[in-house]
């Protein structure tokens, strides 16, 4: 992990006072590990929930079965899939199974027997997915859901079609356990909207709701290079719960606020430290978060002023520290 900062002036005046002073932290993760050190990367507990409902029939099912059957491949022995299909209701079709050679055996021959059919159910889906996830007795270090659906919700979101003048909430579609808290306990549902007639809002807010992502998929042959990206990124992870710390050290500076977007922030009462919960990180991915801070007039001897110490740590132990200085 690396940490920077960035100010929003290289230098001020002396005698001169700022509030809401812009200061931009800048925290990266590492590079891909070595091919070498490949084997060695944090093995998945990954779980898909896949829309079987009618819809899904013909060559749309054929290739989301050759899809399914791509990430199994992708999985290595250590990893657990679990496969959940839903339509008017919705069923677990097989636990968390490590792919072993048995396992990806045993889990290749449920892809092919599913069956399309039925309504669309996708709350019933996820909460047979928050069940597995929630009933673990142990758990893997990395932890994932895949939402696929080409259709739209018609048992939660069904009375909004008869009354236009309210706005749906979709959040209904999530279970209260997989919604992101900051602490990163809960899994991140990517969803996958399966041509033209999907709920983009749905999927979307149930994305954002779990710190996921969404992604369209409008030409049905590409649905399994939408999977790679999806699992690429899942068997990268560099850094879990990873966390950046503020702490001021020239007296008199304080922080005002964190702009953190959807990830959980506190700033002390007296301003002098605050912190950011970032989660889980991918190889290579970046987040950037801006502080507002009150920085006082510098003394009369003084031409160079440590403002604040940044720190980020993850669960793995280590620690990086960055001093950001300001010159008057």
């Amino acid at each position: 992990m690396s940490i920077t900062t960035h100010c929003e002036y290289p230098a001020i005046a002396k005698d001169a006072s700022r509030d809401g002073f812009a200061v931009l932290v800048h925290a990266k993760a590492p590079a891909l590990a070595p091919a070498a050190a490949k084997a060695a990367r944090a093995p998945l507990d990954l779980v898909m929930v896949l829309d079987v409902s009618g819809s899904m029939g013909g060559r749309k099912l054929a290739l989301l079965k050759q899809a399914v059957g791509f990430v199994v491949d992708k999985l290595g022995p250590h990893d657990r899939l679990s496969l959940v299909s839903f339509s008017c209701d919705a069923r677990r079709l097989t636990r968390l199974t490590r792919m072993s050679d048995a396992g990806r055996a045993s889990t290749e021959r449920t892809v092919e027997s599913l069956a399309a059919g039925g309504g669309t159910n996708i709350k019933e889906g996820l909460r047979e997915a928050a069940k597995v996830i929630d009933g673990r007795r142990y758990r893997n270090a990395v932890t994932g859901v895949i939402l696929l659906s080409d259709g739209q919700d018609n048992y939660t979101l069904s009375s909004r079609f008869y009354n236009q003048d309210v706005a749906t909430d979709y959040s209904v579609l999530v279970p209260p356990s997989l919604i992101r808290t900051g602490d990163g306990s809960s899994p991140p549902i990517h969803t996958f909207g399966f041509g033209t007639d999907h709920d983009s809002a749905a999927m979307h807010t149930i994305a954002e709701a779990t710190g996921g992502t969404f992604a369209f998929i409008e030409n049905e042959a590409v649905i399994q290079d939408s999977f790679a990206q999806c699992i690429g990124g899942l068997l990268s992870v560099a850094a879990q719960e990873a966390r950046v710390a503020v702490e001021c050290v020239c007296p008199g500076v304080r922080v005002r606020s964190i702009k953190s977007g959807r990830y959980k922030s506190r700033v002390d009462a007296d301003g002098r430290a605050a912190a950011v919960e970032i989660g889980e990180l991918y190889a290579d991915e970046e987040r950037r978060f801006l502080l507002l801070v009150d920085v006082p007039t510098a003394g009369a001897t003084d031409d160079v002023t440590s403002l604040m110490k940044t720190h980020v740590a993850c669960d793995e132990g280590f620690q990086i520290r960055s001093i950001l200085n300001m010159f008057f």
